[in-house]
């Protein structure tokens, strides 16, 4: 199990090689579907795996670490990017030499915030992918990706800025990075907490919470499709996942926590608000993924009684997101507009992928039957022992999230028509949006083939003394 993290590293590394030697862009493919595969069979093992790499033990040298929960997120972000490499076969119609390596590098950096077991690391593995996340927003070559992505690089180099300071604090103060080793000298002193804040200040930018989540729309509306499905599903996952890390292992976090779930509800309302008033479809989408952030940054604040929904919704946020912007990304690439006011009638001419929106809408508003009223459901259930009034705003913003998305389906689907499509939409697009409406709605109707992953991932992220003990030994 060892070796095959260290295959992680060196298919994606050698995958980035070679495709920039050769010029083959399905090199990148390849190697991404591979680390799928490799990082799905270490779900078959229960223990905890670890590494140690240059032959130095913990605390002292580098490891990467993979418990249930981040194993989950290995899987989610694998998982994504194959079905965006897959997608973008056909979406990107040109300098595919150039897109596939960035993509790849995307992908090792996110897996590299997620697995590692070493706090300085995680901010080098930020970096990584947030340089990838910029050429990848900037691709296109227009004037609004150049602006977007000069925006994005400031917000982001910020971002690392204030990872970076306060993983020097956390040095300074306890003399190590090793996240297990931290969890035993972590002090419940002020300075400490100063540290923390820091911490989540940029954590809080990667994630697009309140206040820090402006940049968002504008980087992710004009992005490639498939890449905005990436910013919006993993890349914001992997700033929650570095918030939950830190909080629950590091510091300790089980109790109710008053002030992420007012970072979250505001969050949730704002961009809810903010996608109703929107015509640019994406830009909408783009607000959602600030909206439903919040409901997962609510469920953290709940501490342990919480936890469970929120990386629920994570998953599921992660699967709604990508299903919204692939399924929109066919209709831009057949009519080149993401105006809502130019669109309409499309459902007769692409059905599938009016369905599979329509699936997705239904969802992420929290309807039956679908994955996003499982993880809804149990947040709701999960607020209401805290405060009922924090319950009655989740579904306020629900039914607000239900008339944006039905206000986008009709504009898109119904209605007359206005643009004819001239060309069939490729397999390699469709197949990735059917995978994800399936399942939307595998997961809606059998929640138990899921829930005990959700479960051992979330215990996973409570027992500090099982992440300490397996580490240092």
């Amino acid at each position: 199990m060892v070796i095959m993290i260290s295959y992680i590293l060196i298919v994606l590394f050698a995958s980035i090689f070679l495709s920039i030697i050769t010029k083959k862009y399905i090199i990148p493919i390849i190697g991404i579907i591979l680390v799928f595969i490799l990082i799905a069979f270490m779900g078959f093992f229960q223990e905890i795996i670890i590494t140690r790499f240059g032959g130095w033990s913990p605390p002292f040298g580098i490891v990467w670490i993979v418990d249930k929960f981040s194993l989950l997120m290995g899987l989610l972000i694998s998982g994504t990017c194959s079905l965006s490499a897959i997608y973008s076969i056909k979406y990107i119609r040109e300098r595919k030499g150039n897109f596939y390596p960035a993509l790849c590098l995307l992908t090792l950096g996110m897996l590299g915030v997620v697995f590692t077991g070493d706090i300085f690391n995680m901010y080098v593995f930020f970096e990584i992918f947030s340089i990838s996340s910029y050429i990848l927003v900037s691709f296109p070559l227009k004037k609004e990706t150049a602006e977007a992505s000069v925006k994005f690089l400031i917000m982001g180099a910020l971002s690392t800025s204030f990872i970076l300071l306060g993983v020097a604090m956390l040095y300074g103060l306890a003399g190590t990075v090793n996240i297990a080793d931290l969890a035993l000298k972590f002090r419940q002193e002020n300075v400490f907490y100063i540290a923390l804040g820091i911490l989540m200040s940029g954590f809080f930018l990667k994630a697009a919470i309140f206040p820090f989540h402006f940049w968002l729309p504008d980087a992710h509306s004009v992005a490639p499709s498939s890449i905005s499905a990436l910013l919006s599903s993993v890349v914001v996952g992997t700033g929650v996942y570095a918030i939950m890390r830190v909080l629950f292992t590091i510091f300790g976090l089980s109790s109710f926590s008053i002030i992420l779930i007012c970072f979250g509800l505001i969050t949730m309302i704002l961009g809810g608000l903010m996608a109703f008033v929107q015509s640019d479809v994406k830009r909408l989408i783009a607000y959602s993924t600030i909206s439903q952030t919040g409901y997962i940054i609510i469920a953290i604040g709940l501490g342990s009684n919480g936890l469970s929904a929120g990386i629920f919704h994570l998953l599921n946020n992660v699967i709604m997101k990508s299903l919204l912007f692939l399924s929109i990304g066919i209709v831009i690439w057949h009519t080149g507009t993401r105006d809502m006011n130019k669109l309409g009638g499309l459902g007769r001419q692409m059905p599938i992928v009016m369905i599979s929106f329509l699936i997705g809408s239904l969802s992420i508003a929290g309807i039956p039957l679908l994955n996003g009223f499982v993880s809804k459901w149990m947040i709701y259930v999960a607020t209401w022992e805290v405060n009922p009034l924090l319950t009655v705003v989740c579904l306020i913003v629900s039914a607000i999230t239900l008339a944006y998305y039905m206000k986008a389906f009709s504009s898109i689907f119904l209605g007359p028509c206005r643009i004819k499509i001239k060309e069939k939409t490729p397999l390699c697009m469709i197949v990735p949006v059917l995978i994800l409406t399936a399942l939307c709605v595998i997961i809606g109707i059998f929640p138990q083939i899921i829930t005990p992953v959700i479960d051992q991932a979330a215990s996973a992220l409570l027992d500090k003394s099982t992440y300490i003990k397996s580490v240092l030994g």
